[in-house]
């Protein structure tokens, strides 16, 4: 934010933008609405970015719907809150005779992805990476309870915190269209549908974390662990506006510009077409700095179209 202040940006806090205005005729974004103590404001622009993530990207999406695009803004064909993702993120943990003292460095420490791409003798497809974490005494009571552990037991495991290590795995997930945010009937203090999130687990994604568990379980094992125990999590959401090739498959082309409206750009994760076996965050900052550069060399040439490569 320094930096940004530092180059001309305006901040404005606690604003809350309800819409994207385009103009019916031209095609193009004309600017925002935003609520402000309780006040509408209009905002008119050039070019519209939209970072608002999973969840209310395609929420804003869809409460900007009008004339031209009556199924929400850049939803011509139905993609917009499609293929939302997270990772199975299972976390095995092992106990050691001797003190492992897992809290004493930040996690990941060591990192693997051995098991990262489809292996064709599997009956499943996409596979998961596998890294060293540390969870600190709180978490690591979460951990315990999900096993069912409470009362003079917990709190043994507790004392035995020491001698515990734990891995954890990131498990790609599919993408799936009926995975989805649409807008609920329930409304929030703006009196605005807040978005209505379903996801379910297909086949394979429920064998994949399977199998990454028995993998993590086989390496404490091998280690010399006694005891393991696995709590089951997830992480990193990511789609609703994906990225393609074509307006027919998605939201946003190569360069996070939306097909429908070509002055309006999604810069975060949510233009994701695939979840991976690990974090997300560079690959979304890497798109979104890289969509920065088309926007800015569009504004040097005074384009609001097509891109400027």
């Amino acid at each position: 934010m320094p930096d940004a202040l530092a180059h001309g940006a305006e901040i404005r806090a606690q604003c809350h933008v309800s819409r994207i205005l385009v103009d019916d005729n031209t095609g193009l974004a004309t600017g925002v609405t935003y609520l402000r103590n309780g006040l509408e404001h209009r905002q008119r622009a050039r070019m519209v970015a939209v970072a608002g993530y999973s969840i209310e990207t395609p929420r804003l999406l869809l409460l900007s719907a009008s004339k031209r695009f009556p199924d929400g803004l850049a939803n011509d064909h139905d993609q917009v809150g499609r293929y939302l993702m997270v990772q199975g993120a299972p976390q095995t943990a092992g106990r050691f005779d001797e003190e492992i003292r897992m809290y004493k460095a930040p996690p990941p420490e060591v990192s693997s992805e051995q098991f990262y791409e489809t292996d064709p003798t599997k009956p499943y497809r996409r596979g998961w990476s596998i890294q060293n974490v540390s969870p600190l005494p709180i978490t690591w009571s979460e951990h315990v309870t999900a096993q069912g552990h409470w009362g003079e037991v917990l709190r043994e495991y507790m004392r035995d915190y020491v001698h515990w290590a734990t891995l954890g795995a990131l498990c790609e997930f599919l993408p799936q269209p009926d995975n989805r945010v649409t807008l609920a009937d329930e409304t929030e203090r703006h009196g605005l549908p807040v978005a209505h999130f379903s996801y379910t687990q297909c086949d394979n994604d429920k064998a994949l974390v399977q199998a990454a568990q028995e993998s993590m379980e086989t390496i404490l094992r091998a280690a010399g662990a006694g005891e393991v125990m696995t709590v089951q999590r997830y992480a990193h959401l990511v789609g609703g506006a994906r990225m393609a090739a074509r307006p027919e498959d998605g939201v946003v082309d190569r360069d996070l510009r939306t097909f429908a409206v070509p002055n309006l750009w999604i810069t975060d994760g949510s233009v994701l077409p695939t979840k991976g076996a690990a974090n997300p965050a560079l690959t979304i900052m890497s798109l979104a700095a890289r969509a920065a550069d088309r926007l800015v060399a569009g504004a040097r040439a005074g384009s609001t179209g097509r891109a400027v490569r």
